[in-house]
């Protein structure tokens, strides 16, 4: 991979991992902040982990390894933010709870054991980074149009003109669909990224013309 940009690396927009916590936590800019806090804390803390075990860790177990690892900083990062984000743990309510199966930490997980320490954590502040550029950018565009409000402040000036439906499931489908129309466009996608994609579906090379 030649070309490392934030946005052109973002998991949830390149193949959409992350994306259920991602729409579940762009309501409201807190939340948001809370469930990046999360993700990039899980991210961080199961590449320590994992880079730290690699030659521990038999090529047959990695992945119930990461399985466990990652499950088990999502339930800490849980108990934490319900401790000290108590609003934020509120509004994210089921979602919070995702993290434990979220195919992005898994994917960065493995890939410590695989990469080394340095590399894995690496990668795992940026896929976080990422994460939280996006769901920031989100949830700001869904509240402030949607709710004529940012992080629970009322933006009187957008009071006449919200958008309810962005506020709702379908609303934030459609916001996360612009976001991604316009990353597309940004950064378009190169020769070299389609493998990425494949190898996520665990497709062959060959089988793109398929």
């Amino acid at each position: 991979m030649k070309q490392e940009k934030l946005l052109f690396l973002n998991p949830v927009t390149l193949l959409f991992l992350g994306a259920a916590p991602a729409l579940g936590a762009s309501t409201d800019v807190r939340a948001a902040l809370g469930m990046s806090a999360a993700v990039l804390g899980v991210l961080l803390c199961s590449a320590l982990v994992l880079g730290l075990l690699r030659k521990l860790i038999p090529e047959d177990a990695r992945l119930p390894a990461a399985l466990l690892v990652v499950a088990g900083f999502a339930s800490m990062a849980q108990l934490l933010l319900q401790a000290f984000l108590p609003s934020a743990f509120a509004m994210l309510g089921f979602y919070a709870a995702v993290l434990a199966v979220d195919l992005l930490l898994f994917g960065s997980a493995e890939n410590s054991m695989e990469q080394g320490l340095g590399r894995g954590l690496l990668n795992a502040l940026l896929s976080g980074l990422c994460f939280t550029v996006f769901v920031l950018i989100l949830a700001a565009l869904r509240e402030l149009f949607g709710a004529a409000s940012f992080a629970g402040s009322p933006v009187e000036a957008l009071k006449d003109y919200k958008i309810p439906l962005l506020t709702q499931a379908s609303g934030g489908l459609i916001v996360f669909a612009v976001l991604l129309a316009v990353v597309n466009r940004l950064f378009p996608v190169q020769s070299g990224m389609g493998a990425l994609t494949r190898a996520a579906a665990g497709l062959a090379p060959e089988d793109k013309e398929a």
